[in-house]
């Protein structure tokens, strides 16, 4: 998962030329799927002067970059109807007040987090009346206002989490749940015997690695290869050991 505070001043990389196009300057949310649906490239004072990317044309959504097959898939904002109209709901989601289906209000949204594979909104940091941090779930989000994020319940309704211990990743402190599955646990587990430390969010993005592919061969740092288009598994997640090869292959995924 992906704070949008993260997101925001990304390096966008082409990956056909290798160079950088641009930086994120904003997201634009989808209120009815609940997603991150484009990336505001370079905004003006003017959004409807500005350029966009589509989520669907992304290649990876990484700690270092936001990669691109071209710079081809950047659209002016002016001739994408889809953009334009979601701009003109204008939901940004964090400052919303959370309002349980019963009625309550119960916080502020501080944060989204995104699914970096799909840009579904998986999860909205919000802060009670007391400053208290809690974090509830996409699938209790009944409805996206541009002045309430209404959900199905709230503290003593349903479950609603506190986040007792956020971790602060990247620059911008994303606050991410500390859930790692078994497999990518004990790579990291022996690279950190090695003398590698990563942190959770790169542990989640090594989690991601397993059954993804790259589009062109990398070296791995025990000097093995990784062939283009052949299935990461957990024995190639033990074999990446640096920030700068996490960083390498997440530019290079494969998109699904």
């Amino acid at each position: 998962m992906k704070a949008s505070a993260e997101i925001k001043g990304l390096r966008i990389i082409s990956i056909s030329e290798g160079t950088q196009v641009g930086t994120v300057k904003d997201v634009i949310l989808n209120p009815l799927k609940g997603s991150l649906d484009f990336f505001v490239v370079d905004q003006p004072s003017d959004y409807f002067g500005a350029k966009v990317i589509s989520y669907a044309d992304i290649v990876g959504l990484g700690e270092f970059a936001l990669t691109v097959p071209n710079p081809g898939v950047i659209q002016s904002v002016a001739g994408n109807n889809d953009a334009q109209e979601l701009i003109k709901q204008n939901v940004e989601v964090i400052g919303t007040k959370v309002l349980t289906k019963k009625g309550t209000l119960i916080g502020e949204v501080k944060e989204i987090l995104i699914d970096e594979e799909t840009g579904k909104i998986v999860q909205c940091l919000f802060a009670d009346n007391n400053g208290e941090e809690h974090q509830v779930a996409g699938e209790q989000i009944i409805t996206y206002g541009k002045e309430l994020l209404i959900i199905e319940g709230g503290p003593g309704e349903v479950k609603v989490e506190v986040v007792k211990e956020p971790v602060s990743v990247g620059n911008e402190g994303e606050q991410v749940p500390q859930e790692v599955t078994a497999h990518v646990e004990e790579a990291v587990a022996e690279q950190q015997n090695e003398g590698t430390e990563f942190n959770l969010f790169e542990q989640r993005q090594l989690q991601y690695f397993v059954g993804k592919a790259v589009v062109q061969d990398v070296v791995l740092d025990n000097g093995e290869i990784l062939p283009a288009g052949e299935p990461m598994t957990e024995e190639t997640i033990r074999q990446i050991t640096t920030r700068n090869k996490l960083m390498e292959i997440t530019s290079l995924l494969h998109k699904n």
